[in-house]
């Protein structure tokens, strides 16, 4: 009897490359993303809003995408910003300049660090699918903001499951999609996705469609295979964030 012989089909480079980068996170634009958490003492929140007054001292040397004040799933008297560099070493350069100016120093910086009770950042990118922040939503709404924990090996395993997921509730438009950001130093493997709603309630009524609706039912349950851990943060925008 002949033996039959079996021939495994194997992807060719340029397939591989094209599935690469299909589920990829290239960062084309270079840009750096700096997300900021500080916790501040009960009794400073008054005195760190009179602060901010003077907030223009800190935008002059670089851009803040957003400022928000969290209200539910944070730590209380805890604020989130996030902030836009060309790369890494503008950043580097930015704050080197900060740390040599006096008035930000003795006008800010020094009443502010005896307000806080802690600091945390990271840095992040956005992905090729979403590469530019919607900094021009409708104004005074409330902010969430989605924190995903993925499995181990970065976007080329998780990212096309995450995009199918984010775009499913982008398309039934009950919120405004700001932006998606991926970490670069901290957290590994940890997205954040910043969604605007009009309202409490168009929040509420939005999430009762998505949850009825069968193409985000099936989008969300591949995504949460790759899901280890999901938190989202109600936030409002401060008076001196350039998001309202």
């Amino acid at each position: 009897m002949q033996q039959q012989k079996f021939q495994i089909s194997r992807p060719s480079a340029q397939a591989a490359s094209r599935q690469f980068t299909s589920d990829s996170t290239d960062n084309k634009s270079g840009k750096v993303y700096e997300l900021r958490k500080y916790v501040f003492k009960p009794d400073s929140v008054a005195e760190f809003n009179k602060l901010n007054e003077m907030f223009y001292l800190r935008t002059n040397f670089s851009k803040l995408i957003g400022y928000w004040s969290c209200e539910m799933g944070s730590q209380l008297n805890s604020y989130v910003h996030i902030w836009e560099y060309d790369n890494l070493q503008h950043r580097a350069s930015v704050r080197k300049e900060l740390s040599q100016n006096e008035e930000w120093i003795g006008k800010y910086f020094t009443n502010l660090c005896t307000m806080m009770i802690s600091q945390e950042n990271s840095t992040m990118y956005m992905p090729f699918w979403c590469d530019t922040v919607n900094s021009s939503p409708k104004q005074n709404g409330i902010y969430e903001l989605m924190t995903y924990t993925m499995v181990m090996g970065g976007p080329v395993i998780w990212g096309k499951q995450l995009r199918a997921t984010v775009e499913s509730h982008k398309r039934l438009g009950y919120s405004d999609l700001v932006g998606v950001w991926y970490t670069d130093i901290g957290d590994h493997n940890t997205v954040h996705v910043l969604w605007r709603h009009d309202s409490y309630d168009s929040r509420r009524i939005g999430r009762e469609k998505a949850h009825g609706d069968a193409v985000v039912i099936n989008k969300v349950r591949d995504n949460f295979r790759n899901v280890t851990k999901h938190s989202s943060v109600i936030m409002l925008p401060t008076p001196w964030s350039t998001i309202q």
